[in-house]
């Protein structure tokens, strides 16, 4: 690909160096003026080489069928969403390879092809850095502090405490926004799974903490998000974005600066107390676990904590939104789903009840059956990219890729394509009680996963939610129980239904408004919840 910093570089310093070989009496005042004039010059011309003429002129991947996008002017600084990738592969469903336009015009390759898919993500993910370190700790400790342990603890919070960080009640008079709701319930979770049970005393700490998670988060898939990432695509920008950075950059990092700040507080806290006769007594949270280790430093801790404490309560928050939504679009579903759960589950206030197991959820098939179309349907990582680190040949496509190419996988499209799924074929009983046909992958149906235990995935890589390969999150499992437990404890206590808002009939998928940011998340979901008992 081109190189335009090494030929802004070059346009700068000619220049500086014919002056001096000129011998000029003021050598610093031409010198300046020409380095600033062939800078703006060759940025210029940096950029057109980069939006019009590389992609169509000097690219080797010219000649691969390629998407047919808006005018450049519309999309110049916007990349393609999830929805997006779905449209172009409709344009050529057959193709292995589609080649669209991103930011700036700059080239992407979207991966269909199965072989190519295992290849970038399985085979040659390569340099995995320090998460290796991180990876080995926490995948027993994951384990060992999962939401199961405390389930009826949460099936207790959530089923008496309905009332979201704005003070919006869920009943069936007000429809409020259910991601907010679900926000505080999975916020409290990671936060006494990290840090233990004490830091959910301090209620003022903890909406305070749960607000800047917030901020932090809604900056991701704004239109400063899509100008920075169309600067740092073409030249150098991150030292003039950290002088002046755009307005959501610098709240981003104010807000981080305060997590970080308080979670560098909590760790220090726990080093202090912590003492050699310590290590005999039994791990309450991670955090502790993490210390008593002694394999990660401060700084490794931080990033740990931060990391953990973002994405725990951020996709399980959205998964359980997106589940909702489905099941208030389907009360025949939701109605099954509440028998099996009260079947199974202890009432709220119930003290005799057996307690909640991995094992109990894993024969929970219902339950199971909405959490996995759900993850399917309405992946919660619409896109991820890869970056070719050489000269690669794509096993699968038998194309050739260049050194720096951009390589798209989107779960979003792949996971709703008749090239990963089954459909149209035989199955066993359905919800009804009658046989029918696997349902096609572009629609929301549970009895995918009822009649099949794969669903009607034809590969390994057809269902990828989490991610795959070494890559993939590590907190799979813990994300998973903590999912089932809480859509069982919210599908035994209420009925959902959908605020359509004026519409004469509940909105289909595609009319939802989505935001594709860190995670694809429906914006503004108004929900009503009818108590049953």
């Amino acid at each position: 690909m081109f190189n335009y910093f090494r030929f802004i570089l070059f346009a700068t310093s000619a220049p500086i160096l014919m002056n001096i070989a000129i011998g000029h009496p003021y050598p610093w005042l031409p010198t300046m003026l020409l380095a600033i004039c062939f800078a703006v010059l060759s940025s210029i011309c940096a950029i057109a080489i980069a939006m019009f003429v590389q992609p169509f002129f000097l690219s080797s991947l010219r000649d691969l069928p390629t998407a047919s996008q808006k005018p450049i002017w519309t999309r110049l600084f916007r990349e393609p969403t999830g929805r997006d990738l779905a449209r172009f592969h409709g344009q050529a469903s057959t193709s292995q390879l589609i080649r669209y336009f991103g930011v700036l015009n700059s080239e992407r390759l979207l991966l269909m092809d199965p072989k190519d898919i295992k290849q970038v993500m399985d085979s040659e993910a390569y340099d995995f850095g320090r998460s290796y370190l991180i990876r080995r700790l926490l995948s027993p400790i994951l384990g060992k502090y999962s939401p199961v342990e405390n389930a009826h603890l949460l099936v207790e919070d959530v089923t008496t405490n309905s009332t979201d960080t704005d003070g919006h009640t869920l009943s069936p008079d007000n429809a409020i926004d259910i991601l907010k709701w679900l926000e505080k319930a999975t916020f409290k979770i990671v936060l006494i799974a990290f840090f233990g049970s004490t830091v959910n005393n301090d209620n003022s700490l903890f909406q305070g903490l749960l607000q800047e998670f917030r901020d932090a988060f809604a900056t991701t898939s704004g239109s400063s998000a899509q100008m920075e990432m169309a600067l740092e695509t073409i030249l150098p920008w991150h030292i003039f974005l950290a002088l002046f950075p755009f307005n959501d950059v610098r709240k981003t990092k104010r807000s981080m600066r305060r997590i970080r700040g308080y979670c560098q507080r909590q760790i220090a806290q726990r080093k202090s107390q912590y003492t050699p006769a310590s290590r005999a007594l039994p791990d309450k949270n991670i955090l502790d676990t993490a210390i008593k280790s002694e394999d990660l430093n401060d700084e490794e801790m931080l990033d740990l904590c931060t990391t953990f404490l973002a994405t725990g309560y951020k996709t399980v928050s959205v998964a359980l939104a997106w589940a909702i939504y489905h099941l208030s679009t389907r009360p025949g579903v939701q109605a099954l789903l509440r028998t099996e759960v009260r079947a199974s589950f202890p009432a709220p206030g119930q003290t005799d009840a057996p307690p909640v197991t991995s094992d109990l959820l894993k024969k929970m098939s219902v339950l199971a059956a909405v959490c996995d179309e759900t993850l399917r349907f309405s992946p919660l990582v619409a896109l991820t990219y890869r970056e070719a680190r050489t000269d690669t040949l794509l096993s699968g496509s038998n194309q050739v890729i260049p050194q720096g190419t951009i390589l798209a996988i989107s779960p979003w499209v792949i996971q709703r394509s008749s090239i990963y799924w089954r459909s149209g074929e035989p199955t066993s009983e359905s919800l009804s009680g009658s046989r029918t046909a696997l349902p096609s992958p572009s629609t929301w149906d549970v009895t995918r996963w009822l009649s099949d235990k794969k669903g009607g995935a034809k590969m390994q890589c057809s269902f990828m939610p989490f991610g795959r390969g070494p890559r993939c999150c590590i907190a799979e499992t813990f994300a998973r129980d903590e999912m089932m437990i809480l859509l069982a404890a919210l599908a035994a206590r209420f009925d959902f239904s959908f605020h359509s808002s004026g519409r004469d009939h509940d909105p289909r998928p595609e009319e939802l408004r989505v935001s594709f940011g860190v995670v694809a998340e429906p914006v503004m979901l108004m929900v009503r919840a009818q108590p049953v008992f």
